[in-house]
C-alpha cells in the first residue's frame, strides 16, 4: 500500500491521468449524440421497472401503514396479511382513477371541444370588448388604435390555427407519444404492483447485500438517515397531492355553483398546476381567467378573485396544517432550488427539488458535517503538536 501511494504521488502519473481524461472528455463529445442515443434506448428498456418501483414506493405506506396495520392488524400470519394489503391498496387505486375518470373526462374533452367550435365566436367578442374599452377611452379623451389591436389579434388567431393545421403530423406524433408514454405508465403500475407484493423478498435481498458492505454501526446509521429521508419524502409527496386535491375540489365546486364556463378542466387545471410550488398557482390562476374571459369577463374577474382567496387560505391554513412547520429548506432558497430543479429535470425538478434538497440537508447534518468538525479539529489540533 505504501509503494502504491508513492507511485501514485510521481508526477508522470498526474500528467497520464490528466491525458487519459481530456481523450475521454474529447470522446465523450466527438460521441454525445450516439451517447445520447444509447442511453435514451437504454432508458426507454428500463423506464417501465423504474417506473414501477417508484410506483411501489409511493403506494407502499397505503398498503403497509394503513392496510396491514390498521385495518388488518387482527390477521395473525404474516404473508396473508401483506398480501390482503396489496390487494386492496390495487383496488383502492383502481376506484379512485376510475371515478375520476368517468367524471372527470367527458368534461374535460367536452369543455375541450367547445372551446375548438367556438374559437371564431371568442375572436369576435374579443374585438367587441377591445371596441367597447376604446370608445370609453375616447369617452375620456384617450386615442387607443383599435384598428391595430384588432388586426394584431385576428393575425395572432390565424397564426395559432395556422400552425395548428401545418403541424399536425408533428402534433399526431407527440399525440402518440403521449400514447406510447400512458402505456409505459401503465406497464409500470403492473410492475409496481409486483415490486409491492415481492416486497419482503427483495428487501432481505438489499438487506444482505448491505449487510455485506457495511459494519453493523455503520448499517444502523445508515438505516437512520434514509428513514429519516424516507419519511420527509413521502410526507412531502403525499401532502402536496393531499393539498392540489383540496384546491382542484374547492376549484370544481366554485366553478359549478357560478356557472362558470369549462368548470372541469379549469379545476383539473388549477389541481395539477397547484403541484407546482411558488409559481405553479399563477399559471392555473392565468390559464383559468383565459378561458372564462371569451365567455364573460365578469365571471372571468370573479374567478380571480376566489384564486386569490383560495390560494391565501391554502398558502396559510391548509399548507401548515398539513405539512406541520418546515422541511429544514430556508425560505430565501426555496425560489433558486425550483429555477434549478427546472432547468435540471424540468416541471419533475421544480416538483421535486424541495424534498430532495431537505433530504440533502439531513444526508449533510448526519454524514458531512461530523467529518467536518472531525477534520477543523485535527487541522486546529496541529500546531499544539508542533
Amino acid at each position: 500500500m505504501t509503494k502504491l501511494k508513492e507511485f501514485i504521488k510521481k508526477p508522470v502519473v498526474g500528467y497520464t491521468a490528466a491525458a487519459c481524461i481530456a481523450v475521454l472528455l474529447y470522446e465523450l463529445l466527438e460521441h454525445s449524440s450516439s451517447i445520447g442515443n444509447f442511453f435514451t434506448g437504454i432508458w426507454g428498456f428500463l423506464s417501465p421497472v423504474i417506473t414501477g418501483i417508484i410506483i411501489a414506493y409511493l403506494f407502499d405506506p397505503v398498503a403497509d401503514d394503513f392496510f396491514e396495520k390498521k385495518v388488518l392488524r387482527n390477521v395473525r400470519k404474516d404473508s396473508a396479511r401483506h398480501t390482503l394489503g396489496v390487494i386492496l391498496t390495487i383496488i383502492c387505486i383502481i376506484i379512485i382513477l376510475a371515478l375520476l375518470l368517468l367524471a372527470l373526462i367527458p368534461s374535460v374533452v367536452k369543455s375541450v371541444s367547445k372551446l375548438i367550435s367556438n374559437w371564431s365566436d371568442y375572436t369576435q367578442k374579443l374585438n367587441a370588448l377591445i371596441n367597447k374599452l376604446a370608445a370609453f377611452a375616447a369617452s375620456h379623451k384617450i386615442n387607443i388604435d383599435v384598428n391595430k389591436i384588432e388586426s394584431t389579434i385576428d393575425n395572432s388567431m390565424n397564426k395559432v390555427m395556422d400552425l395548428i393545421k401545418n403541424n399536425s403530423k408533428t402534433i399526431l406524433g407527440k399525440v402518440g407519444e403521449i400514447g406510447s408514454g400512458i402505456t409505459t405508465f401503465f406497464v409500470g403500475v403492473i410492475f409496481g404492483f409486483c415490486f409491492l407484493a415481492a416486497k419482503s423478498t427483495l428487501l432481505d435481498f438489499l438487506n444482505k447485500i448491505r449487510s455485506a458492505l457495511y459494519t453493523k454501526e455503520r448499517l444502523e446509521k445508515n438505516n437512520q438517515l434514509w428513514s429519516s429521508c424516507h419519511k420527509i419524502f413521502i410526507r412531502y409527496v403525499g401532502c402536496t397531492l393531499l393539498d392540489a386535491l383540496i384546491v382542484g375540489i374547492a376549484t370544481l365546486i366554485f366553478t359549478l355553483v357560478t356557472n362558470t364556463p369549462y368548470a372541469a378542466l379549469i379545476a383539473v387545471v388549477v389541481a395539477i398546476t397547484n403541484i407546482i410550488p411558488t409559481f405553479g398557482p399563477m399559471i392555473g390562476a392565468a390559464i383559468g381567467i383565459f378561458f372564462i374571459i371569451l365567455e364573460s369577463p365578469v365571471k372571468a374577474l370573479v374567478f380571480l378573485i376566489f384564486i386569490v382567496v383560495i390560494q391565501a387560505v391554502d398558502g396559510m391554513i391548509i399548507k401548515p396544517k398539513l405539512f406541520k412547520g418546515s422541511l429544514g429548506i430556508p425560505a430565501v432558497w426555496t425560489l433558486v432550488l425550483i429555477i434549478l430543479g427546472g432547468k435540471i429535470a424540468g416541471i419533475l425538478g421544480i416538483i421535486l427539488a424541495i424534498p430532495f434538497a431537505a433530504m440533502f440537508v439531513i444526508i449533510y447534518r448526519n454524514t458531512i458535517e461530523p467529518k467536518l468538525e472531525k477534520r477543523a479539529e485535527k487541522i486546529n489540533a496541529l500546531p499544539e503538536n508542533g
